[in-house]
Protein backbone atom coordinates (compact mmCIF):
# COMPACT_ATOMS: atom_id res chain seq x y z
CA UNK A 1 0.00 0.00 0.00
CA UNK A 2 2.82 2.38 0.86
CA UNK A 3 4.55 1.59 -2.42
CA UNK A 4 1.36 2.15 -4.40
CA UNK A 5 0.71 5.47 -2.67
CA UNK A 6 4.29 6.51 -3.38
CA UNK A 7 3.86 5.71 -7.09
CA UNK A 8 0.59 7.68 -7.18
CA UNK A 9 2.28 10.62 -5.45
CA UNK A 10 5.07 10.56 -8.04
CA UNK A 11 2.60 10.62 -10.94
CA UNK A 12 0.56 13.37 -9.25
CA UNK A 13 3.69 15.45 -8.86
CA UNK A 14 4.65 14.93 -12.50
CA UNK A 15 1.13 15.96 -13.58
CA UNK A 16 1.31 19.05 -11.39
CA UNK A 17 4.67 20.08 -12.79
CA UNK A 18 3.79 19.34 -16.44
CA UNK A 19 0.08 20.24 -16.77
CA UNK A 20 -0.54 23.05 -14.29
CA UNK A 21 1.53 25.68 -16.13
CA UNK A 22 -0.43 24.86 -19.26
CA UNK A 23 -3.68 25.51 -17.39
CA UNK A 24 -2.34 28.76 -16.00
CA UNK A 25 -1.17 29.79 -19.45
CA UNK A 26 -4.60 28.97 -20.89
CA UNK A 27 -6.32 31.11 -18.26
CA UNK A 28 -3.88 33.96 -18.82
CA UNK A 29 -4.45 33.66 -22.55
CA UNK A 30 -8.22 33.86 -22.03
CA UNK A 31 -7.81 36.96 -19.87
CA UNK A 32 -5.52 38.51 -22.46
CA UNK A 33 -8.02 37.83 -25.24
CA UNK A 34 -10.85 39.32 -23.16
CA UNK A 35 -8.76 42.42 -22.42
CA UNK A 36 -7.86 42.77 -26.10
CA UNK A 37 -11.50 42.41 -27.12
CA UNK A 38 -12.54 45.02 -24.57
CA UNK A 39 -9.82 47.37 -25.81
CA UNK A 40 -11.02 46.98 -29.41
CA UNK A 41 -14.63 47.65 -28.37
CA UNK A 42 -13.56 50.82 -26.57
CA UNK A 43 -11.60 51.93 -29.63
CA UNK A 44 -14.63 51.28 -31.83
CA UNK A 45 -16.84 53.26 -29.48
CA UNK A 46 -14.36 56.13 -29.45
CA UNK A 47 -14.19 56.02 -33.24
CA UNK A 48 -18.00 56.14 -33.46
CA UNK A 49 -18.27 58.81 -30.78
CA UNK A 50 -16.48 61.42 -32.89
CA UNK A 51 -18.96 61.49 -35.82
CA UNK A 52 -21.83 61.36 -33.33
CA UNK A 53 -20.45 64.38 -31.48
CA UNK A 54 -19.94 66.24 -34.76
CA UNK A 55 -23.49 65.48 -35.87
CA UNK A 56 -24.80 66.52 -32.45
CA UNK A 57 -23.06 69.91 -32.78
CA UNK A 58 -24.54 70.40 -36.25
CA UNK A 59 -28.06 69.56 -35.08
CA UNK A 60 -27.86 71.54 -31.85
CA UNK A 61 -30.68 74.08 -31.70
CA UNK A 62 -32.37 72.86 -34.88
CA UNK A 63 -36.15 72.36 -34.88
CA UNK A 64 -35.75 68.93 -36.50
CA UNK A 65 -33.51 67.77 -33.67
CA UNK A 66 -36.02 69.00 -31.08
CA UNK A 67 -38.90 67.18 -32.79
CA UNK A 68 -36.93 63.95 -33.08
CA UNK A 69 -35.82 64.20 -29.44
CA UNK A 70 -39.44 64.70 -28.37
CA UNK A 71 -40.58 61.66 -30.32
CA UNK A 72 -37.78 59.54 -28.88
CA UNK A 73 -38.85 60.60 -25.39
CA UNK A 74 -42.49 59.86 -26.19
CA UNK A 75 -41.57 56.37 -27.43
CA UNK A 76 -39.19 55.90 -24.46
CA UNK A 77 -36.34 54.93 -26.78
CA UNK A 78 -33.00 55.43 -25.03
CA UNK A 79 -31.10 56.84 -27.99
CA UNK A 80 -29.81 60.27 -28.90
CA UNK A 81 -30.87 62.18 -32.01
CA UNK A 82 -27.55 61.57 -33.86
CA UNK A 83 -27.71 57.85 -33.09
CA UNK A 84 -31.24 57.60 -34.46
CA UNK A 85 -30.41 59.59 -37.59
CA UNK A 86 -27.35 57.40 -38.24
CA UNK A 87 -29.62 54.37 -37.90
CA UNK A 88 -31.98 55.89 -40.47
CA UNK A 89 -29.08 56.48 -42.88
CA UNK A 90 -27.79 52.94 -42.34
CA UNK A 91 -31.17 51.33 -43.04
CA UNK A 92 -31.58 53.54 -46.11
CA UNK A 93 -28.22 52.39 -47.49
CA UNK A 94 -29.08 48.76 -46.73
CA UNK A 95 -32.46 49.15 -48.48
CA UNK A 96 -30.77 50.73 -51.50
CA UNK A 97 -28.29 47.87 -51.79
CA UNK A 98 -30.99 45.25 -51.34
CA UNK A 99 -33.31 46.87 -53.90
CA UNK A 100 -30.55 47.10 -56.49
CA UNK A 101 -29.48 43.51 -55.79
CA UNK A 102 -33.02 42.20 -56.34
CA UNK A 103 -33.81 43.89 -59.67
CA UNK A 104 -30.56 45.51 -60.80
CA UNK A 105 -32.37 48.72 -61.71
CA UNK A 106 -32.18 52.27 -60.42
CA UNK A 107 -35.94 52.35 -59.71
CA UNK A 108 -35.71 49.28 -57.47
CA UNK A 109 -32.76 50.88 -55.67
CA UNK A 110 -34.79 54.07 -55.09
CA UNK A 111 -37.75 52.02 -53.85
CA UNK A 112 -35.46 50.09 -51.50
CA UNK A 113 -33.98 53.35 -50.21
CA UNK A 114 -37.46 54.75 -49.51
CA UNK A 115 -38.44 51.59 -47.64
CA UNK A 116 -35.19 51.53 -45.69
CA UNK A 117 -35.48 55.17 -44.68
CA UNK A 118 -39.13 54.73 -43.68
CA UNK A 119 -38.72 51.69 -41.44
CA UNK A 120 -37.08 53.43 -38.42
CA UNK A 121 -39.58 56.29 -38.58
CA UNK A 122 -42.50 53.84 -38.85
CA UNK A 123 -41.19 51.90 -35.84
CA UNK A 124 -40.74 55.13 -33.87
CA UNK A 125 -44.23 56.42 -34.67
CA UNK A 126 -45.82 53.05 -33.95
CA UNK A 127 -44.16 52.73 -30.57
CA UNK A 128 -44.94 56.38 -29.77
CA UNK A 129 -48.63 55.94 -30.66
CA UNK A 130 -48.98 52.75 -28.63
CA UNK A 131 -47.29 54.27 -25.58
CA UNK A 132 -49.42 57.43 -25.64
CA UNK A 133 -52.56 55.32 -26.03
CA UNK A 134 -51.53 53.09 -23.12
CA UNK A 135 -50.97 56.18 -20.95
CA UNK A 136 -54.37 57.54 -21.96
CA UNK A 137 -56.01 54.25 -20.97
CA UNK A 138 -54.34 54.44 -17.52
CA UNK A 139 -55.29 58.06 -16.88
CA UNK A 140 -58.62 57.33 -15.14
CA UNK A 141 -56.96 54.87 -12.74
CA UNK A 142 -54.22 57.42 -12.08
CA UNK A 143 -56.82 60.07 -11.23
CA UNK A 144 -58.64 57.71 -8.86
CA UNK A 145 -55.35 56.92 -7.12
CA UNK A 146 -54.37 60.61 -6.84
CA UNK A 147 -57.82 61.61 -5.55
CA UNK A 148 -57.66 58.90 -2.87
CA UNK A 149 -54.21 60.03 -1.80
CA UNK A 150 -55.27 63.69 -1.62
CA UNK A 151 -58.36 62.86 0.44
CA UNK A 152 -56.23 60.91 2.91
CA UNK A 153 -54.26 64.07 3.66
CA UNK A 154 -51.17 63.71 1.43
CA UNK A 155 -49.84 66.42 -0.84
CA UNK A 156 -49.81 66.33 -4.61
CA UNK A 157 -46.15 65.34 -4.80
CA UNK A 158 -46.76 62.36 -2.53
CA UNK A 159 -49.77 61.44 -4.67
CA UNK A 160 -47.61 61.54 -7.81
CA UNK A 161 -44.99 59.39 -6.10
CA UNK A 162 -47.70 56.90 -5.16
CA UNK A 163 -48.86 56.79 -8.79
CA UNK A 164 -45.29 56.19 -9.98
CA UNK A 165 -44.99 53.25 -7.56
CA UNK A 166 -48.38 51.61 -7.89
CA UNK A 167 -49.17 52.06 -11.59
CA UNK A 168 -47.55 50.13 -14.40
CA UNK A 169 -45.67 51.60 -17.34
CA UNK A 170 -45.93 53.99 -19.08
CA UNK A 171 -47.71 55.93 -16.29
CA UNK A 172 -45.12 54.92 -13.69
CA UNK A 173 -42.28 55.96 -16.00
CA UNK A 174 -43.78 59.33 -16.85
CA UNK A 175 -44.71 60.32 -13.29
CA UNK A 176 -41.30 59.12 -12.12
CA UNK A 177 -39.77 61.46 -14.71
CA UNK A 178 -41.96 64.31 -13.40
CA UNK A 179 -40.68 63.69 -9.87
CA UNK A 180 -37.07 63.59 -11.07
CA UNK A 181 -37.49 66.89 -12.92
CA UNK A 182 -38.95 68.44 -9.77
CA UNK A 183 -36.01 67.07 -7.81
CA UNK A 184 -33.60 68.66 -10.30
CA UNK A 185 -35.08 72.08 -9.64
CA UNK A 186 -37.98 72.50 -12.06
CA UNK A 187 -41.22 73.84 -10.67
CA UNK A 188 -44.30 71.67 -10.43
CA UNK A 189 -45.96 73.60 -13.27
CA UNK A 190 -42.98 73.18 -15.60
CA UNK A 191 -42.64 69.46 -14.87
CA UNK A 192 -46.35 68.83 -15.51
CA UNK A 193 -46.26 70.90 -18.71
CA UNK A 194 -43.35 68.77 -19.90
CA UNK A 195 -45.49 65.70 -19.20
CA UNK A 196 -48.26 67.16 -21.38
CA UNK A 197 -45.75 67.85 -24.17
CA UNK A 198 -44.58 64.22 -24.08
CA UNK A 199 -47.99 62.55 -23.92
CA UNK A 200 -49.99 64.95 -26.14
CA UNK A 201 -53.46 64.02 -24.91
CA UNK A 202 -56.33 66.45 -24.42
CA UNK A 203 -57.49 64.66 -21.27
CA UNK A 204 -54.08 65.05 -19.65
CA UNK A 205 -54.05 68.71 -20.70
CA UNK A 206 -57.36 69.17 -18.85
CA UNK A 207 -55.97 67.49 -15.73
CA UNK A 208 -52.75 69.50 -15.71
CA UNK A 209 -54.62 72.76 -16.28
CA UNK A 210 -56.84 72.03 -13.28
CA UNK A 211 -53.79 71.18 -11.15
CA UNK A 212 -51.96 74.36 -12.16
CA UNK A 213 -54.98 76.57 -11.48
CA UNK A 214 -55.50 74.93 -8.10
CA UNK A 215 -51.81 75.40 -7.32
CA UNK A 216 -52.06 79.14 -8.04
CA UNK A 217 -55.46 80.10 -6.61
CA UNK A 218 -56.21 77.21 -4.24
CA UNK A 219 -59.40 75.19 -3.94
CA UNK A 220 -60.39 71.56 -3.50
CA UNK A 221 -58.14 69.77 -5.99
CA UNK A 222 -59.50 66.33 -5.09
CA UNK A 223 -63.06 67.37 -5.95
CA UNK A 224 -61.97 68.86 -9.29
CA UNK A 225 -59.99 65.75 -10.23
CA UNK A 226 -62.92 63.54 -9.25
CA UNK A 227 -65.21 65.47 -11.62
CA UNK A 228 -62.63 65.17 -14.38
CA UNK A 229 -62.37 61.42 -13.78
CA UNK A 230 -66.15 61.09 -14.08
CA UNK A 231 -66.08 63.10 -17.32
CA UNK A 232 -63.33 60.91 -18.76
CA UNK A 233 -65.20 57.75 -17.75
CA UNK A 234 -68.33 58.99 -19.52
CA UNK A 235 -66.29 59.86 -22.60
CA UNK A 236 -64.84 56.33 -22.69
CA UNK A 237 -68.36 54.92 -22.54
CA UNK A 238 -69.49 57.10 -25.45
CA UNK A 239 -66.43 56.13 -27.48
CA UNK A 240 -67.28 52.46 -26.95
CA UNK A 241 -70.83 53.03 -28.20
CA UNK A 242 -69.58 54.92 -31.25
CA UNK A 243 -67.09 52.15 -32.03
CA UNK A 244 -69.93 49.62 -31.98
CA UNK A 245 -72.09 51.77 -34.26
CA UNK A 246 -69.28 52.28 -36.80
CA UNK A 247 -68.27 48.61 -36.97
CA UNK A 248 -69.98 48.12 -40.34
CA UNK A 249 -68.15 51.08 -41.89
CA UNK A 250 -64.78 49.87 -40.63
CA UNK A 251 -65.38 46.34 -41.91
CA UNK A 252 -66.44 47.79 -45.27
CA UNK A 253 -63.15 49.67 -45.54
CA UNK A 254 -61.22 46.43 -44.88
CA UNK A 255 -63.31 44.63 -47.50
CA UNK A 256 -62.75 47.31 -50.14
CA UNK A 257 -59.00 47.13 -49.59
CA UNK A 258 -58.68 43.34 -49.53
CA UNK A 259 -61.03 42.61 -52.43
CA UNK A 260 -58.71 43.89 -55.23
CA UNK A 261 -55.78 42.03 -53.69
CA UNK A 262 -57.82 38.83 -53.52
CA UNK A 263 -58.91 39.21 -57.16
CA UNK A 264 -55.29 39.83 -58.23
CA UNK A 265 -54.19 36.61 -56.51
CA UNK A 266 -57.02 34.61 -58.10
CA UNK A 267 -56.28 35.97 -61.59
CA UNK A 268 -52.57 35.22 -61.09
CA UNK A 269 -53.41 31.60 -60.31
CA UNK A 270 -55.79 31.29 -63.26
CA UNK A 271 -53.70 33.16 -65.85
CA UNK A 272 -50.13 33.91 -64.66
CA UNK A 273 -49.07 35.38 -68.01
CA UNK A 274 -51.78 38.05 -67.83
CA UNK A 275 -50.64 39.36 -64.45
CA UNK A 276 -46.93 39.01 -65.21
CA UNK A 277 -47.34 41.66 -67.91
CA UNK A 278 -47.66 44.31 -65.20
CA UNK A 279 -44.21 43.39 -63.86
CA UNK A 280 -42.32 43.63 -67.15
CA UNK A 281 -39.59 46.27 -67.45
CA UNK A 282 -40.87 49.64 -68.52
CA UNK A 283 -43.65 52.00 -67.60
CA UNK A 284 -46.06 49.12 -66.96
CA UNK A 285 -44.47 48.70 -63.54
CA UNK A 286 -45.99 52.03 -62.54
CA UNK A 287 -49.49 50.55 -62.82
CA UNK A 288 -49.28 48.24 -59.73
CA UNK A 289 -47.48 51.01 -57.83
CA UNK A 290 -50.31 53.44 -58.61
CA UNK A 291 -52.88 50.81 -57.65
CA UNK A 292 -51.25 50.24 -54.26
CA UNK A 293 -51.01 53.99 -53.65
CA UNK A 294 -54.71 54.51 -54.45
CA UNK A 295 -55.63 51.53 -52.26
CA UNK A 296 -53.74 53.07 -49.35
CA UNK A 297 -55.30 56.51 -49.87
CA UNK A 298 -58.79 55.03 -50.10
CA UNK A 299 -58.26 52.99 -46.94
CA UNK A 300 -57.07 56.04 -45.00
CA UNK A 301 -60.02 58.12 -46.23
CA UNK A 302 -62.60 55.49 -45.28
CA UNK A 303 -61.00 55.07 -41.87
CA UNK A 304 -61.07 58.81 -41.32
CA UNK A 305 -64.74 59.03 -42.33
CA UNK A 306 -65.63 56.34 -39.79
CA UNK A 307 -63.81 58.11 -36.97
CA UNK A 308 -65.82 60.40 -34.68
CA UNK A 309 -64.21 62.49 -31.97
CA UNK A 310 -65.97 62.75 -28.63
Amino acid sequence: MLAMMAVLAIFAGIYTVVERPADVAARLQAYALAAERRRREEQGQRGLRKPLATLDRLLSGQSLARRVALRLAQANIRATVPEFLLLVVATGMAGTALGYALQGHILSAIAGAIVGLSLPWAFLERRRYRRIKAFHDQLIDVLVLIVGSLRSGHGLQNALELASREMGPPASEEFGRVLREMGFGLSQTEALNNLVARMETDDLQLVVTAVNISHEVGGSLSLVLQKIAETLRERVRLQGEIRVLTTQQRLTSYLLVLLPIFLAVVISLMNPQYMSGFLRPGLTRLIPIGILAMELIGFLLTRRMARLDV
